[in-house]
């Protein structure tokens, strides 16, 4: 099945790379990867917090309910507002209209429904209101404590679209979104699990490239909301490793790939296993990087996690855009 996003003549001089991930989305998208069946560090972390507070919980909970491990989930849990900006997120939740929020309980919820699902839809302001302190519940839960990562993941995506953007165009930026199946100069086929098709309008279309997009983007329900298109940031990314021979010559060939690998934050262990290599060597790998500010690292958990700094994420850039001399 598939997504189509038909593009009028105005609208490819309208598309822009969201700067910063979306809090609210990745909070939505997020919930889908803690119900997966993937081992997750992150899974196990929410699991100890919930049981040991009952608050955490009950915002779990209602987050769960609202929004399906599969299928559709209501919109207005992902305003069309400026993406970074938590607060102005859930005002306009809470400011959600009884219209919106009865057409899309009835999209999502099409048998039996919680009593209170049922109040929310009547646009029961009370409830309003719970569901938003739950929000913020299990955002602080689940995204705050990774958000410097997610926001380093998309970094390094968008640094690369803007790459694509700038020397290929925005035709070759919108076919190498992860999922895309075809593009004509006109309509835009992605993998998806429904037929849909979103014409544009001249409204242009806004990219977000997400930390918990999973498998293939994301769009709104309703096509007449501002088009976006959520889409796993990194993906493409990660297997590309900019190791050309001068920054080979310049870092040595097994770190100028821990760095390219770091594009997306990695574990040790994962980073090991990108490279080919021990935990050991990658470990040691990954402590020089970060002796040269190229690289941070913090605990999650039981394991390190490692990212790119800013000044790590601008030694590619200039390495793909001009070539480094040793």
């Amino acid at each position: 099945m598939t997504l189509r996003m038909v593009f009028d003549r105005d609208d490819l001089q309208r598309i822009r790379v969201a700067e910063t991930p979306d809090p609210l989305w990745e909070l939505v998208l997020g919930s889908h990867r803690l119900r997966d069946h993937r081992p997750s560090s992150l899974r196990r972390r929410i699991q100890l917090n919930a049981r040991q507070d009952e608050r955490s919980a009950r915002a779990l909970k209602t987050l769960f309910t609202l929004v399906p491990p599969k299928g559709n989930f209501p919109d207005f849990l992902t305003p069309a507002c400026l993406p970074g900006s938590l607060e102005s997120g859930f005002e306009a939740v809470a400011c959600t209209s009884r219209a919106r929020l009865r057409a899309d309980l009835r999209t999502v919820f099409t048998g039996a429904a919680p009593h209170w699902v049922k109040r929310l839809a009547d646009g029961d302001r009370d409830e309003v209101h719970r569901v938003v302190g739950a929000l913020r519940d299990a955002y602080d839960l689940v995204i705050a404590p990774i958000w410097h990562s997610v926001r380093e993941t998309v970094a390094a995506d968008r640094a690369e679209r803007v790459r694509i953007l700038a020397g290929s165009g925005a035709g070759a930026l919108v076919s190498g979104i992860p999922g895309v199946r075809g593009w004509d100069g006109e309509v835009l086929e992605i993998a998806y699990p429904a037929e849909r098709t979103v014409r544009l309008g001249g409204r242009g279309l806004t990219l977000i490239p997400s930390r918990f997009c999973a498998d293939r983007p994301v769009t709104f329900i309703d096509p007449e909301l501002p088009p976006v298109l959520l889409y796993p940031a990194g993906r493409t990314l990660a297997r590309q490793g900019a190791t050309t021979p001068e920054l080979v010559a310049l870092l040595g060939r097994t770190r100028a790939e821990s760095l390219g690998a770091l594009r997306v934050p990695r574990t040790t262990s994962k980073l090991a296993s990108c490279l080919g290599t021990s935990i050991g060597t990658a470990s040691k790998q990954a402590a020089v990087l970060r002796e040269a500010g190229l690289v941070t690292s913090v605990r999650q958990g039981g394991a390190i996690l490692h990212h790119l700094t800013q000044l790590g994420m601008a030694l590619l850039a200039a390495e793909i855009h001009e070539g480094i001399r040793p």
